[in-house]
C-alpha cells in the first residue's frame, strides 16, 4: 500500500483535496494532505518544500508525491531531494529554469509594477487580503456557477479557499527539473486556468507519462473517484 502525500495548489486548504481522502483510504492507503504556509506573505518555495519534509516518513520507499496546479513547483522541489519517489502531477504548473509561476501563467509578473497594479491584472479574480496577500474573488466565481449551484459552489469556496502570499507566486525557480523514470501527468483536458496544451508541453519537460481526464481545474472536486483510481494506477 502506498502513502500519498498531496501538495495543493495555491489558495487551498487542505481542505480543497478531501474528496479524493476516502477513495483512496477504502482501497488501504495513506493520505497525508500538506499545510502549507502560504497565508504567510512572505513565505518562499523552499518554507513551502519544508512543510512537505515536515510531514514525509523516513522511509519514503511507499510515498507517492502529489502535486496539483501550482504544487507542482513543491512537488518538483522534493522530488529533487527524492528522485525515487513517484511523482503525480495533477493540472499542474511544472517549473521552468529562470521562470516563477506568474511567468508562467501570465507570461510576466504583473506585480513588478507594485502590489496594487498586480492586482488589478488579474480583472477582479484576485482581490488584496493585505500587505502581500491576495485572495480568489469568491464572488466572481459563485456569480459564474450555475444558478441552482451557487450556495454549494460559495459553501465550498469558503470552506476550501484561502489569502495566498504574494512572494511565492513571484518567485523564480532555479536550476534543472528533477530527472526520474516515474512521473505521471494528469491532464484536464477541459482546464480553462492551466491550458490543456500548456499542461502537455509541461509533461513533456519532465519526460512524463500522460493519463487525460475530461475535467476542468477542480478535478478533487469534480472527479474525486476517478482521479483516486489514477493515483493508484501510478503508484504501481
Amino acid at each position: 500500500m502506498s502513502t500519498f502525500v498531496i501538495v495543493p495548489g495555491a489558495w487551498d486548504a487542505p481542505a480543497s483535496m478531501e474528496p479524493v481522502i476516502g477513495p483512496l483510504e477504502a482501497e488501504g492507503h495513506d493520505v497525508v494532505v500538506v499545510d502549507l504556509p502560504c497565508e504567510k506573505a512572505d513565505a518562499t518555495l523552499e518554507e513551502y518544500a519544508d512543510a512537505v519534509r515536515a510531514v514525509l516518513p523516513d522511509d519514503v520507499e511507499q510515498v507517492v508525491l502529489v502535486g496539483y496546479s501550482f504544487g507542482g513547483f513543491t512537488a518538483s522541489r522534493i522530488a529533487v531531494d527524492h528522485p525515487d519517489v513517484p511523482v503525480v502531477y495533477v493540472a499542474a504548473w511544472i517549473p521552468r529554469d529562470g521562470s516563477s509561476v506568474l511567468d508562467l501563467f501570465a507570461g510576466g509578473d504583473p506585480f513588478e509594477a507594485g502590489e496594487e497594479a498586480g492586482i488589478a491584472a488579474f480583472d477582479g479574480l484576485i482581490l488584496s487580503a493585505g500587505p502581500g496577500r491576495c485572495a480568489l474573488n469568491i464572488d466572481l466565481y459563485v456569480a459564474a456557477a450555475e444558478h441552482a449551484e451557487r450556495d454549494a459552489a460559495r459553501s465550498y469556496l469558503e470552506r476550501t479557499q484561502r489569502p495566498q502570499g504574494i512572494t511565492a507566486l513571484r518567485q523564480k525557480w532555479c536550476g534543472d527539473l528533477p530527472a526520474s523514470r516515474r512521473r505521471t501527468y494528469v491532464l484536464t483536458t477541459a482546464d480553462t486556468l492551466v491550458p490543456p496544451e500548456a499542461q502537455r508541453v509541461m509533461a513533456a519537460s519532465v519526460g512524463a507519462d500522460i493519463v487525460e481526464i475530461a475535467s476542468d481545474h477542480g478535478i478533487f472536486r469534480e472527479h474525486p473517484a476517478r482521479l483516486a483510481e489514477l493515483l493508484i494506477a501510478a503508484s504501481r
